[in-house]
């Protein structure tokens, strides 16, 4: 697998961001498997870069729980678990949540305006089947109303916890109906919105959120191998 990686290199030097951000698409697509070794030394032939940058991605990537680094044997890509899926979906939910209803009074029309067409657009990328767009474009709609919250420090919470929650988010999106469920919610989000009932734009925020994880959970579950 590690032979048929490839990123495009525009400068001589990539950056270690830049280097964990193509690893961690890598994963996401499923070109590295769950369990999967990346071997740090093919890996840094393939991408034509030294160890050091590889081996600061691969301490981000850790940190981001998309890979475990176990000693004498190197980095290995951590499996999809669903006890922090789980937490993190009860995290975020609660945050996020909490964002919305902080948002209510500060909305202005053209802040709604702007949550049309963020929906809109992903109406637009359902027929492209384009899931890392659809995950960004839906992370946008999201991050209007954390922004217009005004609490300084539960949007450096929320972004903190989004680096952690990438992998988890796309592979929900990426289940049958997750796209539909998504733009419905978000349409009753808006409305919310519109009418100004924090209660309700709290509640829907969370639903928007829980149902990514409850779907993605019931995955797990379903495909966990039997045990022994």
């Amino acid at each position: 697998m590690i032979k048929d990686f490839k990123i495009k290199i525009e400068e001589p030097k990539l950056l270690s961001e830049d280097i964990a951000d193509s690893i961690k698409r890598a994963i996401i697509k499923g070109k590295f498997k769950p369990g999967e070794k990346i071997s740090e030394g093919e890996l840094a032939e393939s991408m034509g870069i030294s160890r050091t940058p590889l081996r600061e991605a691969f301490r981000k990537l850790e940190n981001e729980g998309f890979i475990e680094i176990i000693p004498r044997k190197g980095a290995v890509v951590t499996e999809i678990d669903a006890k922090e899926a789980y937490d993190l979906y009860q995290i975020k939910s609660a945050l996020e949540g909490l964002a919305a209803r902080l948002a209510v009074g500060k909305v202005k029309e053209k802040d709604i305006e702007k949550l049309k067409k963020i929906n809109a657009e992903l109406s637009e990328t359902i027929e492209e089947y384009d899931l890392e767009s659809f995950y960004r474009t839906h992370c946008r709609f999201h991050e209007v109303f954390v922004k217009i919250s005004g609490n300084n420090r539960l949007i450096h919470l929320i972004s903190n916890l989004n680096d952690h929650f990438q992998r988890y988010g796309i592979a929900s999106l990426a289940l049958p109906g997750q796209y539909e469920n998504t733009i419905r919610q978000h349409e009753e989000i808006i409305d919310a919105f519109q009418r100004g009932d924090e209660r309700n734009v709290e509640e829907k925020v969370r639903e928007n959120v829980l149902t990514g994880g409850s779907v993605l959970i019931d995955h797990l579950a379903r495909t966990a191998p039997s045990p022994k």
